[in-house]
């Protein structure tokens, strides 16, 4: 994505210039907002989650290391605030990310499929899920995600293997035929 420019807004954030938090909010406001309406499943808490990431980047921004993954730590932040929220009150997850999601892809073969995996990920637990959006719609590098998780690389492994099975089951008890370029696809 924008990973380039990370050591540029760090440099920015830490000597507290504007610039740096309007950049950081430009490159990864979007794609941490789809991570938290996917995980947490309703667009209001992903709202209010996004907007608790960027406080906490207001805040520490100026602490980061020069050598910070910014991207990483974004996503750690997103991703502990949203357990913690889901933690404390669960009914908060049951609205469907369905109704939620942002606008789908022009392609007809492209939005049916991103609706039948969007289901089945929607079914899913949320260990299951956050693994499965860290790494596979989100890109990020599988080490960052062991980290951020708290995990050792091999049981992230282990983790993520069981996370796309069971996504892949639910899409086949949902009847969902793949074809072969559907399955590449997927995460």
């Amino acid at each position: 994505m924008t990973a380039a420019l990370d050591p540029e807004l760090i440099s920015l954030l830490r000597r507290r210039d504007p610039r740096g938090f309007d950049g950081a909010y430009d490159a990864y406001a979007g794609p941490v907002f789809g991570f938290l309406l996917r995980l947490s499943r309703r667009r209001d808490l992903a709202e209010d989650l996004l907007q608790h990431v960027f406080m906490r980047l207001a805040e520490r921004g100026p602490e980061l290391r020069a050598d910070s993954d910014l991207r990483a730590w974004l996503f750690a932040v997103a991703r502990n605030a949203a357990v913690s929220q889901l933690r404390r009150a669960p009914e908060l997850a049951e609205e469907s990310a369905l109704e939620a999601l942002a606008d789908p892809p022009p392609d007809m073969e492209a939005r049916l499929l991103l609706g039948d995996v969007e289901r089945a990920l929607s079914a899913l637990r949320l260990e299951d899920r956050e693994v499965l959006l860290l790494v596979g719609v989100e890109g990020l590098e599988r080490g960052a995600v062991a980290r951020l998780l708290g995990l050792r690389p091999d049981a992230l492994r282990q983790r993520l293997a069981r996370a796309r099975s069971r996504l892949l089951a639910e899409l086949e008890r949902a009847r969902v035929e793949l074809s072969p370029r559907a399955r590449k696809v997927l995460p």
